[in-house]
């Protein structure tokens, strides 16, 4: 235990370190845990903790989903497949602010559905920024409620947030029923 708390304030000071990607340090961490616990292995009830069995989470379908949905919207960051949305929204506010709200919360609300939400506040964020500085407006009038509507609108669906893929993950193998795409919609 000793070992891995030290292991685990290793590795923060290596994710604070600029200098070293996280990738790597994440890594490296999972190499010397698996190399550890094969050099000294953990018993509890007369079972032994095999080193594999660190890499049995990869496997788990939230994961999967949460990781595949990340790559979609740094795909569509990336791609910059947004943009035009983001420009017609820069331009819309000019002329009707109050409109030009309402649309960019709906639109985020609804991206956050069906993207993690996460890359959604990401690409919005540029944008209102960008828009208050042009209307003198204060930045905090538009982001908070931007980010308020892109939480909503991931809360809406099972793939919108990272909690919704869990619990539904969760119930599944608690042998529960099943949860549907839009399950969470009416209570949202």
């Amino acid at each position: 235990a000793l070992a891995v708390m030290i292991m685990i304030v290793v590795a923060l000071a290596l994710f604070a370190r600029d200098d070293i990607p996280l990738e790597t340090t994440a890594l490296v961490v999972l190499v010397v845990l698996a190399v550890g616990f094969q050099l000294f292995p953990f018993e509890v009830d007369g079972e032994v903790l095999a080193p594999s069995d660190f890499f049995l989470g990869f496997g788990n379908r939230a994961l999967v989903a949460v990781s595949a949905l990340m790559i979609v919207g740094q795909g569509l960051i990336a791609t910059g497949a947004l943009e035009p949305v983001g420009r017609m929204l820069a331009k819309s506010w000019r002329r009707r602010p109050a409109l030009s709200l309402l649309l960019t919360l709906l639109l985020t609300a609804f991206l956050s559905a069906f993207i993690n939400n996460t890359p959604i506040v990401v690409l919005m964020l540029p944008i209102m920024i960008g828009v208050a500085v042009k209307t003198d407006m204060s930045p905090s009038g538009s982001l908070i409620p931007m980010g308020f509507a892109s939480i909503i609108g991931g809360m809406a669906t099972t793939i919108g947030t990272s909690t919704n893929l869990l619990v539904v993950n969760v119930a599944a193998d608690m042998g529960m029923d099943r949860f549907n795409m839009f399950d969470f919609a009416g209570p949202v």
